[in-house]
């Protein structure tokens, strides 16, 4: 897959699929090699239209899905989860496929003051994961966070997720 069609795709899940829970319109960063033939970046940071912000990244290397950082933060309290691979697998410490989960340090001051400090951004373990579709991870914030929403169904069914 070349980097722009990459762009394309993702865009297509955002303005095409979930179009009703994006608030505005994401301008995706798309950063391609003069070097090297299908190798370049995608990102983007969106917000939901309940204030929830996605921060999206990854790397294309040789036409493949190389490194990703599909992130998903809750306005109200901080809460995120994050799925990422860095592409550097170390075992059980840091698996190449792994989950963070916490709250952001800009988060409520009373919550930061009893959370544990490993709850605190990425101060907490690499949790491991199984590799994560950019359709799933959007799947998980429908059902989790939109799953009343009107259009719930036909979003999930157009991800190829019912």
């Amino acid at each position: 897959m070349r980097v722009r069609d990459r762009a394309t795709e993702i865009k297509g899940i955002f303005y095409t699929h979930c179009r009703e829970i994006i608030d505005g319109s994401p301008a995706f960063k798309i950063n391609e090699s003069k070097n090297q033939k299908n190798c370049g970046a995608v990102s983007e940071k969106m917000k939901l239209i309940d204030g929830s912000l996605i921060n999206f990244f990854e790397i294309i290397v040789d036409g493949n899905i190389h490194e990703y950082s599909y992130e998903y933060v809750r306005h109200d309290t901080g809460f995120f989860f994050h799925y990422q691979n860095e592409g550097i697998d170390e075992g059980i410490k840091k698996p190449l496929n792994h989950l963070h989960v916490g709250i952001k340090k800009v988060a409520d001051k009373k919550l930061l003051d009893i959370l544990p400090d490993e709850l605190i951004e990425h101060g907490g373990p690499h949790y491991m994961a199984p590799e994560m579709k950019f359709n799933d991870f959007m799947g998980m914030i429908i059902v989790n966070y939109f799953d009343n929403h009107k259009n719930r169904n036909r979003m999930m069914k157009a991800l190829g997720l019912l």
